[in-house]
């Protein structure tokens, strides 16, 4: 359960509907989204998004990455905004040319906080990847996902991801100063 203010009156909001039958009229009803670019003033939003991943960032530092990012022709960051303003989630998404495979788009991150999951917020940021992939006439979108993040795998798999493989990341520090 989410500690966001309205988070929990929001789960509990239903609507019945009686065009539909009575065993299946109730259903959480989310708040809408808009799927936009994300711009480097979201910097402060999408740095506390990725502390829920485990990779925390100041928002300064953020600012720095978006600022590059977004200018990047090969790269997409999209936004999850409700009305209200307040971004929700965040995808990053990459072209990506290599040479035993040729051309694809990976998404790089995607995080939905924790008071939107299950509501379509992570379903409408994939679908902003898809087309975006799309336009740049590429076929192939992938997708990576921790091992330990359990939650994500079945939603991947809903959304027709297929797992191809499962492999080992290494990492080797070479310098403090090294890219930010």
């Amino acid at each position: 359960m989410s500690s966001e203010p309205g988070a929990s009156d929001r789960a509990n909001e239903f609507r019945q509907d009686p065009a539909i039958s009575r065993e299946a009229r109730w259903f959480p009803m989310p708040e809408l989204v808009t799927v936009r670019n994300a711009v480097v003033s979201d910097a402060h939003r999408v740095a506390e998004l990725c502390g829920v991943l485990g990779y925390p960032v100041t928002a300064d530092l953020m600012a720095e990455r978006l600022a590059r990012v977004v200018d990047a022709s090969e790269d997409t960051v999209l936004v999850a905004v409700l009305p209200s303003g307040k971004v929700v989630g965040w995808l990053h998404a990459s072209e990506r040319q290599l040479l035993e495979m040729g051309r694809y788009a990976e998404i790089m991150g995607l995080v939905v906080d924790a008071s939107q999951r299950g509501l379509g917020v992570g379903r409408e940021l994939i679908a902003g990847a898809e087309a975006w992939t799309a336009a740049r006439g590429l076929s192939d979108l992938h997708v990576r996902s921790n091992i330990a993040r359990i939650e994500s795998h079945p939603f991947d798999r809903r959304l027709g991801y297929v797992k191809v493989k499962t492999q080992h990341a290494y990492r080797k520090a070479l310098s403090t100063n090294a890219a930010r």
